[in-house]
């Protein structure tokens, strides 16, 4: 069984796309393609493709990785030509490779994303202390934010959860927030909840609920470097 890795995008036609419809659409394309995908076995069989991460519902990503594992032997190139007329407006491949078996599963090797988020400029903050006021947060060493939902109130440490120091910018009437998390498997912060409690405890000049995202990245951190699945490692 052969196992590829994929890079792909998840593009503004397709940013209110959730994650179980962007996977059927993913599967569907590669029915339609006629790439020898590989099926789980049981009663339930399903196709051996998968996302490196579940993005949330209005967040585009470039590039989102995907693996996938053939039943039989074909080239990434033989891949990406069958696969790619099949994708609908909002999908590009920009690469396909065979995977290496010391990266073992995407999920897991994987540790940052990078986002950037942008909103319209209000009179609700302070414009022109915003490079003040994102500094004050940045030099804090631990800031307790609470996310309420319907079912819970829950407390966290926001701070180890962001890898890099956070960047705005103000162009003319739009915000520019540009943010790592680190990626855990117990759970982090979202990139909504950046974009609220820098709007309500830091005052920035931006509503909490209006807003698009983007991820522009995601790595696995060795020490300083940053490392993707496509990057050619010298041994």
């Amino acid at each position: 069984m052969k196992k590829l890795f994929l890079s792909i995008s998840k593009g503004e036609p397709l940013r209110f796309l959730g994650h179980l419809d962007l996977l059927r659409t993913m599967e569907r394309a590669v029915i339609r393609s006629g790439v020898p995908v590989a099926f789980s076995e049981g009663f339930n069989p399903h196709m051996k493709i998968a996302f490196d991460a579940a993005l949330a519902v209005g967040v585009t990503a470039e590039p989102l990785y995907m693996e996938m594992k053939l039943e039989k032997d074909m080239t990434p190139d033989e891949v990406k030509e069958k696969l790619t007329p099949q994708l609908p407006k909002g999908i590009i491949i920009y690469d396909i490779k065979d995977a290496e078996d010391s990266i073992g599963n995407l999920v897991t090797f994987l540790t940052e994303d990078v986002y950037e988020m942008e909103g319209p400029v209000t009179d609700n903050g302070e414009i022109d202390n915003v490079q003040e006021n994102i500094e004050k947060f940045n030099d804090l060493d631990t800031f307790i934010y609470q996310r309420v939902t319907p079912k819970k109130v829950r407390e966290m440490d926001v701070k180890p959860m962001i890898i890099q120091p956070m960047k705005v910018r103000i162009e003319g009437n739009r915000a520019y927030l540009t943010f790592s998390l680190i990626r855990s498997q117990s759970g982090t912060v979202q990139p909504k909840d950046i974009w609220k409690l820098l709007a309500e405890s830091f005052h920035m000049p931006w509503t909490v609920g209006e807003f698009i995202c983007s991820r522009t990245g995601a790595y696995r951190l060795e020490g300083n470097t940053r490392i993707t699945p496509f990057t050619k490692i010298e041994k």
